[in-house]
């Protein structure tokens, strides 16, 4: 499957803002059982649970990294989010997490008073985190920790 890389000005201004590089397919692929394919949509996977969360102290609006054991695919999920955006971090193994070498994936916007999440990614083997970009007090980008 050929994959082309794009980024919207959006993602682009993110991208910018964060030092990321961003990747996205043209389109998704369909996912089969116990193999995930990057940007597949999350809506009808089973296996489904919370792996990691963060709450922001104000508004107690609550960030997480979701899972599918099923399809071994993990992506972010903001709750009563704001016009900002979220993404899910990948990296190869937690050594690469923590010095900093990781791709950003899945930039999506959120809009006021909406669950917003992204599509999800492979992370079999991998490592990953979910963030957002969020205005509690000032803007600024809060993430999970790692899974």
């Amino acid at each position: 499957m050929k994959f082309i890389r794009t980024a919207t000005a959006a993602a682009l201004a993110v991208a910018a803002l964060f030092g990321s590089f961003v990747t996205a397919s043209a389109a998704p692929a369909a996912e089969t059982a116990a193999n995930c394919v990057d940007n597949s949509d999350p809506s009808s996977f089973t296996g489904v649970s919370t792996k990691k969360t963060f709450t922001l102290p104000i508004a107690q609006r609550v960030l997480e990294l979701r899972y599918s054991s099923t399809n071994a695919c993990a992506w972010a999920r903001f709750t009563a989010g704001g016009s900002y955006y979220l993404w899910v971090d990948r990296a190869a193994n937690i050594s690469q997490a923590n010095a900093g070498i990781w791709t950003q994936l899945g930039i999506t916007p959120m809009f006021p008073h909406t669950v917003a999440y992204t599509r999800a990614f492979n992370d079999s083997g991998k490592v990953m985190r979910a963030c957002a970009e969020v205005h509690e007090i000032v803007r600024t980008v809060v993430c999970t920790d790692w899974y």
